[in-house]
């Protein structure tokens, strides 16, 4: 029996590809506008060369996190700047499959449900509200402290993907992206990014609102049958999608990362949320060596830790953010879980500890 699949590329190689045209963007706005050898110096931090970049061989996400990472230092706009030059097909087959999709909210949908190829660093809540399309990102736990560039790279990026589905012929205004955070130095890159969609910080919720109604407009491009190939050979290498593939531990942390600044759930309204019993999710995350109870301090101190670092919020304002009725719990349990207190988590104690 012959396998239709033979010789399709298998997930690393897949990665590899996406990642070379991602590096090739961060060359390419470098080298208009950038200090001399900086990307040189940063795929070298990354521990990669130019001849990695041309074999494309063995190229993960985490390799571009680094170079990233390490060019955002001197270039803040740096993923501003990546987004507005991309094309869906520098997402390789997941970017084939959305451009052949019938609808933009066919597109979508395949989008969503292969995020993880392109960035290791969150996934993606919708939601919809009002008749528009939510979208808003979810840092993994390791990256919690990412906000802003994680809210660019998720923000950013998919209103990228709706003004390339949409085409120039249809208006694009009505779709807002609001962002959690204080208006940085660069907004003008902001602007020059997401023009018309109307942009806001200080938002309460760092979200892309795109209304509901563009989901059922055609995609000139479209191809059902190239669609239901492409989309196949993703689910060949990454399996049937996120939906199906989420550890309960990392559904719970999801789940918490959600809500920032809001009421930290009981483990009866987490497993109600999660659509189970609250036997059946103190068995799952016993099984995975971990608890409830675990989870929110873990999801709390990371929580802290941002904003200690990040932003100029009192003690007293992030302890009653993070659910606590008095500052002093917050700081007990901070100290105990990082072994000093909040005061010297700030930058400047930072600055002055390793100076010491």
């Amino acid at each position: 029996m012959t396998d239709h699949f033979a010789g399709i590329p298998t997930r690393q190689e897949e990665e590899s590809r996406i990642v070379i045209n991602w590096l090739r963007h961060v060359e390419d706005i470098l080298r208009e506008d950038g200090p001399p050898n900086l990307f040189f110096r940063a795929i070298k931090r990354a521990g990669i060369t130019g001849d990695d970049i041309k074999l494309g061989q063995d190229l993960s996400l985490s390799h571009l996190d680094i170079v990233v990472d390490y060019v955002r230092e001197q270039v803040p706009d740096l993923t501003l700047k990546m987004i507005k030059a991309t094309d869906l097909l520098d997402l390789g087959l997941m970017g084939y499959a959305a451009l052949s999709s019938g609808t933009v909210g066919n597109a979508i949908k395949v989008m969503l449900r292969y995020q993880e190829l392109t960035s290791d660093r969150y996934t993606e809540a919708t939601d919809i509200k009002d008749n528009y399309l939510c979208i808003s990102p979810i840092p993994r736990w390791r990256f919690v402290t990412q906000v802003q560039s994680i809210a660019e790279d998720c923000i950013g990026g998919n209103w990228r993907i709706f003004e390339i589905l949409l085409g120039p012929d249809v208006d694009l205004r009505g779709a807002s992206a609001h962002f959690a955070f204080p208006e940085p130095e660069y907004s003008d890159t902001y602007l020059d990014v997401f023009t018309p969609c109307v942009v806001k910080f200080d938002a309460e919720k760092t979200e892309l609102r795109i209304p509901q109604k563009w989901l059922s407009l055609p995609i000139t491009s479209a191809n059902i049958v190239m669609s239901s190939v492409t989309t196949a050979v993703c689910e060949r290498i990454l399996g049937p999608g996120r939906g199906t593939r989420m550890d309960t531990p990392r559904a719970v942390r999801r789940l918490l990362l959600s809500r920032p600044g809001k009421h930290m759930l009981r483990l009866e309204e987490a497993a109600d949320r999660l659509l189970m019993s609250t036997a059946q999710l103190r068995k799952r995350l016993y099984r995975a060596e971990t608890s409830y109870k675990n989870i929110v301090l873990e999801t709390r101190m990371g929580l802290a830790r941002h904003y200690l670092e990040s932003t100029s919020l009192s003690i007293q304002e992030i302890a009653f953010l993070l659910d606590y009725a008095q500052p002093g719990p917050f700081s007990r349990a901070f100290k105990k879980y990082y072994g000093f207190p909040p005061r010297n988590a700030r930058a400047s104690d930072y600055a002055y500890l390793a100076a010491g």
